[in-house]
């Protein structure tokens, strides 16, 4: 019975490591995103937690929310995704463009391990949710936009995005999607087979416990 009682302490410790692991943005860190139009200005740097609760500024008369998520697609493979959501048109002048950016000036997304960005999209929409601007992958068009592993910044601390003739079409939703992989060491072993290896242990401390009883 105590053999058992083991086995099943082992068996709810690998789901523990396996939902600690879901997670490769540090909850409660702290990340900046840029905006700034190329004729109306109104650039701000808004400091925003991320966590489960969203979070308000004000820009140019607008409260703008931001929310953010961090979604466990396979083993080793995350979404990361950040949303702005406004009241009113981002960019109001008609044609101008739009600078934007995650991370500027440094308060990039804390990340708890190394991990390697292979997609990352920007989507624009209006009010009642059209998409006004849908990018391809920016790592495909341009490899250079990061370093790997990746610093979690976009592009760079030190630079922006330029979305040019979105202005005046009433802009209120901005959202960056981040796909990453974990960069897995053959030496750790994945939370899969930590969980494989606990339920084996169950199943022999239970086909021994059936074989004692018998005799």
């Amino acid at each position: 019975m105590k053999k058992i009682f083991i086995s099943l302490m082992l068996l709810a410790a690998s789901f523990a490591v396996t939902g600690t692991a879901s997670a490769i943005v540090l909850t409660g860190s702290t990340y900046s995103v840029y905006l700034e139009g190329e004729t109306s200005g109104n650039a701000s740097l808004p400091v925003s937690v991320f966590d489960d609760t969203p979070a308000t500024f004000t820009r140019a008369g607008l409260v703008v929310t931001t929310s953010e998520s961090d979604t466990m697609l396979s083993n080793v493979n995350n979404r990361i995704s950040l949303n702005l959501s406004a009241d009113g048109d981002l960019f109001p002048v008609f044609n101008e463009g739009a600078y934007l950016g995650v991370g500027t000036f440094g308060d990039v997304i804390d990340l708890v391990s190394a991990v390697t960005l292979y997609d990352v999209r920007v989507t624009l929409r209006d009010l009642v949710g059209n998409v006004l601007f849908f990018s391809d992958n920016l790592i495909d068009s341009d490899p250079t936009i990061q370093t790997q592993p990746w610093d979690g910044s976009l592009p760079t601390p030190a630079t922006s995005l330029f979305i040019s003739e979105i202005g005046g079409q009433g802009l209120s939703n901005i959202t960056f999607d981040f796909y990453v992989r974990r960069e897995v060491h053959s030496d750790v072993p994945e939370p899969g087979s930590m969980l494989l290896c606990g339920a084996g242990l169950l199943a022999a401390c239970t086909v021994r416990r059936r074989r004692q009883s018998r005799m």
